[in-house]
């Protein structure tokens, strides 16, 4: 059965609708192992890995240091970090970006050693840039906020939520 939901969460997960994801009873101790190998951005290994916990933890499921433990294993490796201008004042300079965190994700159930996922993940969001350097670094780190927000929420919703 969990085949068929994990099948049914990806169908679910690709027209869009992230409702409120509930993880299935055999699924519900999760053990995360994020790597970074696309960006050199500080902290967005431990700031991907909590954004996905926190998830986790709202879809009713458990994060687990020790991976004898867990129900299934979820590999989540940052292939890229993203920003791209989107919009320009009269004089050609970028005032709005698009921030787009990259994430190939894997999981794979523990008993019976199945793939439930193997996919790239997109999470983003957009950001202006106010006067000053100081009030930039503040918004692209809010920006990178709410991109693992959203990436966490579309890595549970397309892995584990039917509907």
């Amino acid at each position: 059965t969990t085949v068929a939901v994990i099948v049914i969460a990806l169908l679910g997960g690709a027209c869009g609708y992230r409702g409120q994801a509930n993880l299935p009873s055999d699924l519900q101790r999760i053990h995360v192992a994020v790597s970074n190998k696309g960006t050199f951005r500080p902290g967005l290994e431990t700031a991907v890995t909590q954004a996905l916990t926190q998830r986790i933890l709202s879809a009713g499921g458990r994060v687990v240091a020790d991976e004898t433990q867990a129900d299934a294993t979820m590999k989540a490796a940052i292939v890229a970090l993203e920003n791209n201008p989107v919009a320009f004042d009269a004089q050609d300079i970028a005032q709005r970006f698009r921030l787009v965190v990259v994430l190939n994700v894997q999981v794979i159930q523990r008993k019976d050693k199945v793939e439930l996922a193997n996919e790239q993940v997109r999470g983003e969001a957009y950001y202006s840039t106010p006067p000053g350097i100081t009030g930039t670094e503040v918004a692209e780190n809010d920006a990178i906020r709410r991109a693992l927000r959203d990436l966490a929420d579309k890595v549970v919703t397309r892995v584990v939520d039917p509907f």
